[in-house]
């Protein structure tokens, strides 16, 4: 997926007002994303301090990265493979998208726009395209 420019600047200008909140972005995800479907609570360690770290810098290399997404396409498909050992599910991507979207929106502010929301779930939805295509592949190879 290509990105406008405008789009690149929004989700860069976005990103550079709530990188200083990015820990308070994680851990409002976290909740809302067990609270909105438990089950998942499972698949993490009781410890998420790892795995936060690891959402940081998913989220900073997306911010980064989005003028050129494609570049990503190996290490998410490979990402995404690992996810197949977890347990997650296709259908489980939208959700997290939009529990993602709602906790930049909240710790954001009312600086947070309708656009910005588009903006970074379209972000989000190329990531997960990626790591999609890498779950299925690694899917098709234990078939």
């Amino acid at each position: 997926m290509a990105f406008t420019e405008e789009q690149i600047n929004r989700l860069g200008s976005s990103f550079q007002l709530i990188e200083p909140r990015l820990d308070d972005v994680v851990s409002v995800f976290y909740t809302k994303l067990f609270d909105a479907a438990p089950a998942l609570r499972s698949m993490f360690p009781d410890d998420l301090g790892g795995q936060k770290k690891h959402m940081n810098s998913a989220l900073k290399l997306v911010a980064n990265n989005v003028a050129n997404i494609e570049k990503l396409a190996g290490p998410l498909r490979e990402m995404g493979a690992r996810h197949v050992g977890y347990g997650a599910q296709e259908a489980q991507f939208p959700v997290v998208r939009d529990i993602m979207v709602d906790s930049l929106a909240e710790v954001a502010g009312y600086v947070w726009t309708p656009q910005l929301s588009s903006d970074w779930g379209a972000a989000l939805d190329a990531v997960a395209g990626y790591m999609i295509e890498g779950m299925r592949g690694e899917q098709a190879k234990a078939a």
